[in-house]
């Protein structure tokens, strides 16, 4: 069987009738979290729920006071790979990599005890979400939570702070 390309499926779209379309989209719907996931999201009036609820998942992660930090990593790397999969805008995964980052702060600040892997996580997030801020040309609208993401990151150990500045110089 052939790679199914867009172009094939708009032209299985074209033919089909309405209530066809109405059924398949009904089908996937119930069968497919990320279906389900993306409309809960696209037909909401609120600020994105679904974006909300992966917040409060990652701030969770972050609260716990002596986290398994191989775990945690895991799990919150998991967290944003799942939403990207159902994420309707970039805007929304920038948002959600940067409250991670604003998490992993604050757990530095609570327990400076941690191994580089765990800044390391926090560091690649950072540099991620710089990538898409600039790729899709969302500066003005990051620029601020961002410089006080750094101003409010401690120097010092693994030098993440002068790593984050580095970061910012080159995107």
């Amino acid at each position: 069987m052939s790679k199914l390309t867009k172009k094939t499926l708009l032209k299985h779209l074209t033919k089909s009738d309405k209530e066809d379309i109405i059924r398949e989209v009904v089908t996937l719907f119930d069968k497919f979290k990320n279906v389900k996931e993306f409309y809960s999201a696209e037909l909401t009036d609120a600020a994105n729920p679904i974006l909300e609820k992966y917040k409060k998942k990652i701030t969770k992660a972050y609260i716990t006071a002596n986290p398994k930090e191989r775990t945690t990593n895991m799990n919150v790397n998991k967290l944003i790979h799942e939403f990207k999969k159902i994420s309707i805008y970039e805007r929304d995964l920038v948002d959600l990599m940067l409250h991670r980052v604003e998490c992993g702060i604050d757990a530095f600040k609570r327990n400076t005890n941690r191994s580089a892997t765990f800044y390391n996580c926090i560091i690649t997030t950072f540099g991620n979400a710089l990538k898409l801020i600039s790729a899709y040309n969302y500066m003005d609208e990051f620029s601020q939570r961002v410089n006080k993401i750094v101003k409010n990151t401690a120097t010092g150990k693994y030098g993440v702070k002068e790593r984050m500045i580095k970061i910012m110089e080159e995107a």
